[in-house]
């Protein structure tokens, strides 16, 4: 595996760039940890999210740490994603654009049936800018006031995974989370009026601490089709988290912030953040090389996150349905290169963490379902072992009824996975 020096440099700064910058606009940002972040690599994305029933001997797969035991070469995998969103209300539309990174990933056989890797995504984002208006009135005068809720920040995941196949067919695996960042609120009550005194309520929530995963797989041979059985658990993680903000008066002054009076708030706790347990299993049938189909379900218990002891009303049990399936029209065809790309499609159906009718703590709740689809391609790049991911997925979230917001998404994804052999030993000096 050949890498340039000004390569290599790109993919170790790309994470420092990518996530330095706003990566969603979504209002449903502003519950919970924000938008959580799909967990799969470039071929789960593109299969609709499935993988916890996948194995592939030269393609990550995060779903399941189990998989891992089937890698046959080192493989590493660095992938970028963009997203276009269309949110849509009662009365206004607006057109946003992300970019990030996808995820940063290698991994490696250290022996027959026995694989490690690593790597760094994104786990979840804030992204929101909301505001209410309001007019109070009496016999002799008018105020007319506004507050603006603002979030921003994001988490992030590192991970450690080993797979190793116990015996013929029978593979377990574990993870180990690293989960790192700091979530942003600020809450303004402002107004033009003079000498009004304006109020600004704001928290920085830091995050850095271990959670972990498991998963298992076993794979039996019908005539000369692979049929896998996967399952996977992430248990409940009580996560040490830190608060520090401050409540301040202020006012503006030909636009300038003049600080009047400040409260500090300051605390840490050992389960400041907790994260859901979570649970799925799936079930494929494929013939190498040539064709594969997995269905699988993924339940998260959403309802039991809580931040600082206080759960989230609006929050929810949410469970996801996944239908994947890629084929190859024929590998062995030197001569027709569009016979040896992977094709790739998969629909996810998720029944929505998020139960609310509009973007406040007191209203009438109503589910908000996800459901997309996703296309894609492996192509393979000639004369090496590397394959160029490309996909794409549409997709809608919540709708106008009710005060309520939709979301019609187009996301774009580009990945490229470099395998080679590593650390064997050289039979001629």
């Amino acid at each position: 595996m050949k890498i340039t020096n000004s390569l290599l440099f790109t993919l170790l700064c790309l994470p420092l760039f990518t996530m330095a910058q706003q990566n969603t606009y979504s209002p449903y940002s502003s519950f919970g940890i924000g938008e959580f972040q799909n967990q799969g690599f470039a071929l789960n994305t593109d299969l609709g999210g499935v993988g916890i029933a996948l194995r592939s001997h030269n393609q990550l797969n995060l779903s399941n740490p189990a998989s891992i035991s089937a890698l046959s070469l080192t493989s590493f995998e660095v992938g970028v994603k963009g997203a276009s969103l269309f949110l849509k209300d009662a009365n206004l539309q607006q057109e946003t654009f992300t970019s990030s990174m996808a995820y940063l990933s290698l991994a490696f056989p250290i022996a027959k049936g026995v694989g490690l890797s690593a790597g760094l995504l994104p786990y979840s984002f804030k992204g929101y800018r909301l505001s209410e208006s309001s007019v109070w009135t009496d016999e002799s005068d008018t105020l007319n006031t506004h507050i603006d809720y603002i979030g921003s920040g994001g988490l992030n995941r590192v991970f450690f995974s080993i797979g190793a196949e116990l015996f013929e067919g029978f593979s377990l695996g574990a993870t180990t989370n690293i989960l790192f960042g700091t979530l942003e609120e600020r809450r303004d009550l402002w107004s033009d009026e003079p000498g009004f005194i304006n109020r600004r309520d704001e928290s920085l929530y830091t995050v850095k601490d271990f959670s972990f995963d498991a998963g298992v797989q076993y794979q039996t041979t019908i005539t000369d089709k692979q049929l896998i059985f996967g399952a996977t658990f992430s248990p409940q993680a009580n996560l040490n988290a830190s608060n520090k903000g401050g409540i301040y008066t202020y006012n503006i002054v030909n636009n300038f912030e003049y600080v009047r009076d400040t409260v500090s708030i300051d605390a840490a706790k050992s389960n400041g953040l907790v994260l859901p347990m979570a649970f799925g299993a799936g079930l494929s049938l494929g013939k190498e090389d040539f064709w594969f189909v997995s269905g699988e379900f993924e339940f998260k218990e959403w309802s039991k996150l809580s931040l600082f002891g206080s759960p989230d009303a609006n929050l929810q049990n949410a469970t996801q349905f996944k239908l994947g399936a890629w084929f190859i029209p024929n590998k062995k065809d030197i001569h027709n290169y569009w016979k040896n790309i992977q094709y790739r499609m998969g629909v996810n159906y998720n029944t929505g963490s998020l139960a609310i009718t509009e973007l406040s703590q007191d209203a009438t709740q109503e589910n908000l379902h996800d459901l997309s689809l996703s296309l894609g391609f492996g192509l393979p790049l000639k004369r090496s072992n590397t394959i160029a991911n490309i996909g794409v997925q549409l997709g809608k979230r919540g709708a106008i009824e009710n005060n309520l917001v939709e979301e019609k998404y187009i996301k774009l994804h580009l990945a490229f996975t470099f395998n080679d052999k590593w650390f064997t030993k050289r039979k001629i000096d």
